[in-house]
């Protein structure tokens, strides 16, 4: 389990630097829409962060398992959306990165899998204490 922890957190810092990066362009239009922007950008990174960070610290299992749940979701709503706008092409456009594509669902299935092995162990430990 505690790989699995560890890799979730890899994946969402490696998410929130991704976002931060692809972020960054010219100057604000307003503060609202900019405050709007990077808290829907980064909340799916902070919630798996935060979420298996709790579970690696064996704080309070529920919430920390919750979040990592909401992360793995939102990241794969993000990476099926990536992907479909990624595979769409334009008349006289280059072809799309399908290596990249295909290595991002790869990325997704295995964070996926870790957060299913996080759930698992947590409840296996919670029906062994009661």
């Amino acid at each position: 389990m505690r790989m699995a922890c560890i890799f979730l957190l890899v994946v969402g810092v490696a998410w929130a630097m991704f976002s931060i990066l692809a972020g960054i362009a010219g100057p604000p239009v307003s503060w609202l829409l900019v405050l709007l922007y990077w808290g829907s950008a980064l909340i799916g990174p902070v919630v798996l962060v935060v979420g298996s960070s709790i579970v690696l610290r064996g704080g309070s299992g529920r919430s920390g398992i919750i979040l990592v749940s909401i992360g793995c979701l939102i990241f794969n709503g993000y990476i099926l959306c990536s992907t479909v706008v990624g595979v769409q092409r334009q008349p006289l456009e280059a072809p799309p990165p399908y290596k990249i594509l295909v290595l991002l669902i790869f990325i997704m299935g295995l964070t996926d899998l870790a957060g299913i092995k996080v759930l698992r162990q947590l409840v296996r430990s919670r029906s062994n204490t009661h």
